[in-house]
């Protein structure tokens, strides 16, 4: 019987391996500029809010970025971020979570501890990840839209569940190309069967 599950329990080690460490890891490297004296915004997410920021001028609109708000303003500690002014609007703050890391890291442990060929991985990998950034990006685009013209309740709702229940499903899209299309296992296993 166990030898009928071994492949499951085999993915599950390398995924949550995968996820565990690598989550680890972003902790150690997060926890290197929360704990400065002050805290201050971590690279990565930084330049997420400046490219969200040309993203928006791109479109046209008037943007500025106020780096470390957070030390102008009454906050936690160890919370960070920088915030997006929009027209002269303020727009959104851009925290360690909104920087897509961690999502990005979920997906990277799934298409590794599914497995397949190697050079799918070598293309499939990167090209989720950037799909994953920019889709990031414009919930984060869209989010500071919400916040200028909606109402801060509006804003918590598409924050905390709409944009969320998206960039969630098309990591859940991406994982189902893989499996289904790009990984190699299933023409594999077809094969094999057949």
């Amino acid at each position: 019987m166990l030898q009928e599950f071994k492949p499951t329990l085999y993915f599950l080690l390398k995924f949550f391996g995968i996820y565990l460490g690598l989550s680890w890891l972003y902790g150690v490297y997060i926890g290197h500029y929360d704990s400065r004296a002050p805290a201050v915004l971590d690279p990565i997410t930084r330049g997420v809010s400046a490219q969200g920021t040309e993203f928006c001028s791109a479109l046209g609109y008037e943007t500025l970025i106020v780096e470390d708000d957070h030390l102008n303003q009454e906050s936690l500690p160890e919370q960070t971020y920088d915030s997006i002014w929009i027209n002269d609007s303020y727009a959104i703050s851009v925290e360690e979570g909104c920087n897509g890391i961690n999502i990005m890291i979920l997906f990277l442990a799934f298409v590794v501890g599914f497995g397949g060929k190697l050079n799918n991985s070598l293309i499939f990998i990167p090209l989720g990840l950037l799909f994953i950034h920019l889709a990031n990006l414009g919930r984060l685009l869209l989010l500071s839209f919400v916040n200028i013209h909606y109402s801060a309740e509006t804003f918590h709702f598409f924050h905390k569940y709409g944009f969320t229940a998206i960039i969630y499903l098309a990591v859940l899209f991406l994982w189902y190309l893989w499996v289904m299309r790009y990984s190699g296992r299933l023409r594999a296993a077809k094969a094999t069967d057949g």
